[in-house]
């Protein structure tokens, strides 16, 4: 008669070997135990492994905004990178005045480019002198040194609505690279929230036509020609969320000058040449590429 397995089982016999392997097992975890407990330990009180120490990789703040410049050197950002693979062959600002260099050396003088940077629903509008002494020549200058064409569309008087609501008129063909800085008159017309709403229409239309777009926050002001309806350092924050939505490249220059003094002139608002070249150190020490030697 065959032997039930079951019965087999239950008999001393059977019980032996599987009561050695028990007690096997159990003499181990006892060698292991502390051992564990210490790796555990270690890594419960600070050590939370690659991911913890580096930070999500997707990170939108990491990728949208360019070089604290508290963090430090700088490093280069797409822009140098562009230019450093040869893809950089041109360059247009989006702006108003303080891009226009209003009030800076020489603003006065009649346009020697004879360029329309405008032609809309707001009028038409030439191309400032490229010997006006603000930071959008400077920028022209570091341009020219490496064989990148520019065009400074920076008009007096303009704001994020005149790019929201024609963009064509504004953009033209586009560029490689486009720069806007926009808000300082959106602050003294407009509420906060249809600023964030013409910013958003204004700066996916710029996005749409060019392989790179660097927004930037304009400075703060005092400005004793029009009232504000909020400060600079709230468009800086509408920027900022923005552009991390969406992924742009920001700058800010909301503290790249000091309010009263040199760096402005009487109305505070409108930088001297001296401020605006500072303008210019800040926004290329901010993006890496002031070191990026010519080639």
């Amino acid at each position: 008669m065959p032997k039930h397995l079951g019965a087999r089982g239950g008999g001393g016999e059977g019980r032996r070997p599987l009561a050695a392997l028990a007690v096997a097992f159990v003499l181990l975890l006892a060698m292991l135990a502390p051992r564990l407990v210490s790796q555990v330990g270690t890594l419960a009180a600070g050590d939370a492994g690659p991911d913890a120490r580096a930070g999500s990789p997707g990170d939108s703040a990491a990728t949208a905004t360019v070089n604290d410049p508290s963090a430090g050197q700088p490093q280069p950002s797409p822009l140098a990178d562009m230019l450093a693979s040869g893809e950089l062959g041109s360059i247009r600002l989006i702006g108003d005045s303080i891009t226009a260099g209003y009030l800076c050396d020489g603003w006065d003088a009649p346009s020697d480019t004879g360029v329309i940077v405008y032609q809309g629903r707001q009028g038409s509008y030439e191309e400032v002198a490229t010997t006006v002494g603000c930071w959008a020549n400077d920028f022209r200058a570091w341009a020219g040194e490496r064989g990148v064409s520019f065009v400074n569309a920076g008009v007096s008087g303009f704001r994020m609505q005149y790019l929201a609501e024609d963009p064509d008129a504004w953009l033209g063909d586009g560029a490689d690279v486009v720069v806007v800085m926009l808000g300082t008159n959106d602050a003294a017309k407009e509420p906060l929230g249809d600023f964030r709403s013409c910013a958003r229409d204004a700066l996916a239309a710029a996005a749409a036509r060019c392989r790179l777009l660097v927004v930037v926050s304009p400075p703060a002001n005092e400005r004793t020609d029009a009232h504000n309806l909020y400060g600079m350092d709230q468009v800086d924050s509408v920027l900022t969320e923005l552009c991390r939505e969406e992924g742009y490249l920001h700058v800010s220059l909301l503290d790249a000058l000091e309010l009263g003094t040199g760096d402005f002139n009487p109305d505070q608002v409108h930088p001297t040449s001296s401020g605006s070249h500072k303008l210019w150190a800040a926004l290329s020490g901010q993006l890496g590429i002031a070191r990026v030697d010519a080639s």
